[in-house]
């Protein structure tokens, strides 16, 4: 019994350890933290999300096991939310001591934990009814400016969103030069390229198609017989149309007759992976009213007649991509697509790294549907500066498109503060008592990050702060520049309901595993 409680307390202060580092992080006036093993530099580091990575050998294995515990956790919120990681740390530290603080004096650790659920709903549930609607750019740029510390990211980044809108998409691109741009895509756009390259030489980097058929294939054209049917409709409609073709890959004899009729035809490859482009073909037919000849899908290249091309306003063909814009597909058929890759992809927002990946490819595909895509172009004066600039963008874009979809609260740790009532209410209504401690718990960890944030700025005393702020009511917190009571919304400083909820919900998970653990398991 003695090896696990000391087992225990081993775990507990590897937890706190990593929590109290993390804790550095969080709010304006926090500061850096030095990383290094001692026989270098070292590497000063303000962001919570690269200090959780960076921290990984503390004394002890039992130690190690605790960090890990955070790691992982704080680490799932800041990929899932764009950010949160010291929020959720600080959130994570007070519920356990909380609790841990229950069950020493008696309490049943499954019911403490069942009581932090509790909590965390009556949280989360208030939350969402402070939670207002994103004002426009202003309220974004605010948001992306804490979370970048960027002002020239941070202003792009927010200028984006509110143009792109809730279902719109932004892609992160590397720069050649060291400031960031943006661009708007008019219309819809598929890495892909010619599949005769020669097409694009002696200078040419685009080619612009006027109202061109368009047919899509869902397979490797190399035999003249596959080509010859769709030309042949092609020639049939009223007008002579330009012809491009988009497919898997066009070789061989099939590329050889669709040269001889070069000056009418242009075929383009696709060049995402190849078990995206079955997709990216589906999305195209969509977009252009055209049928996907594949014999799997029931239309063999044999059968292809005039009804089975598309069209669009314009095509516009580099060698990095196509764009079309105009297409003449039936714009329901697109919106109800993209509502339902929409509904797939909030479904697999809060999964593992992969489930994330594909939510995101959803994503932007549903956005590229309704024409709500832009791209944000990062530059920095190194390789590694550039690389941290555009991590540091793509989290933002997750952050503020949360943002619009839940909306925001008040920033500066306020908005858990206005939640505390709702949790003493839910702790009054537990039948039984231990329910309630862990209940409590949680309206006692909800002070701890506004708490954090006003002793990272140098208040010496927080706890009267917070009986300062209490009494002025809901939405008020202390301006950390000038040290006094103010409204957040007032100064601009808005959170993210999303990952204030999220933070918490991440904590409480944890902290209750922890607090109700029976058996630590560890490396000898």
């Amino acid at each position: 019994m003695n090896d696990t409680r000391q087992a225990y307390g081993q775990l507990l202060l590897g937890f706190d350890d990593l929590a109290r580092a993390l804790g550095g992080t969080l709010g304006p006036g926090s500061g850096t933290v030095l990383c290094g093993s001692g026989t270098d530099g070292g590497e000063l580091v303000s962001s919570s999300a690269v200090l959780a990575r960076r921290i990984t050998q503390l004394h002890g294995h039992r130690r190690n096991t605790g960090a890990a515990l955070l790691r992982e956790t704080v680490l799932r919120v800041g990929a899932g939310h764009g950010d949160g990681c010291a929020t959720t740390a600080v959130l994570a530290q007070a519920l356990l001591h909380a609790a841990a603080k229950s069950v020493a004096a008696g309490a049943h650790p499954g019911r403490v934990r069942s009581g932090i659920a509790l909590g965390v709903a009556a949280a989360c549930g208030a939350m969402k009814d402070l939670a207002e609607p994103v004002a426009g750019e202003l309220d974004l740029a605010g948001i992306a400016l804490a979370a970048t510390g960027d002002p020239e990211l941070a202003a792009l980044l927010a200028e984006l969103t509110d143009v792109t809108g809730t279902h719109g998409a932004i892609r992160i691109q590397e720069a050649d030069t060291p400031r960031a741009g943006r661009h708007y895509i008019d219309g819809a756009r598929w890495p892909s390229r010619p599949a005769e390259r020669a097409v694009l030489s002696h200078g040419v980097t685009e080619l612009t198609l006027t109202e061109p058929v368009i047919a899509l294939a869902d397979l490797e054209l190399s035999d003249a017989g596959q080509v010859r049917p769709l030309l042949e409709a092609a020639a049939r409609l009223p007008a002579r149309r330009p012809l491009l073709l988009v497919a898997r890959a066009v070789s061989g004899a099939a590329l050889t007759m669709l040269n001889a009729n070069r000056s009418r035809v242009l075929p383009v490859v696709l060049t995402t992976a190849r078990t995206r482009q079955s997709e990216d073909l589906m999305d195209l037919a969509l977009l252009t009213g055209a049928s996907v000849i594949s014999p799997e899908l029931g239309l063999a290249p044999s059968g292809v007649q005039a009804s089975h091309l598309g069209g669009a306003r314009r095509a516009f063909v580099r060698r990095g991509d196509l764009t079309l814009t105009g297409g003449h597909g039936g714009r329901e058929a697109a919106g109800d697509r993209a509502a339902t890759l929409r509904t797939v992809a909030w479904e697999l927002l809060d999964g593992g790294p992969g489930e994330r990946e594909t939510a995101e490819r959803l994503w932007w595909r549903q956005a590229r549907l309704t024409g709500r895509t832009a791209v944000l172009t990062v530059g920095a004066a190194t390789e590694q500066e550039v690389t941290a600039r555009r991590d540091t963008a793509e989290r933002t874009v997750r952050l503020l498109q949360g943002a619009l979809r839940h909306g925001v609260v008040a920033g500066g740790g306020v908005a858990y503060l206005d939640c505390v009532p709702a949790v003493h209410v839910a702790a009054r209504r537990c039948h039984d008592h231990d329910e309630a401690l862990g209940a409590e718990a949680v309206a006692t960890a909800l002070e701890a990050p506004f708490l954090r944030i006003l002793s990272n700025a140098g208040v010496t005393a927080p706890e009267i702060e917070l009986h300062r702020v209490r009494e002025l009511g809901p939405g008020h917190g202390i301006d950390v520049a000038t040290g006094r009571p103010a409204e957040m919304r007032r100064l601009g400083i808005r959170d993210a309901a999303s990952v204030t909820c999220g933070a918490l919900e991440a904590a409480a998970e944890t902290a209750g595993l922890l607090v109700s653990a029976e058996v630590v398991v560890g490396r000898a």
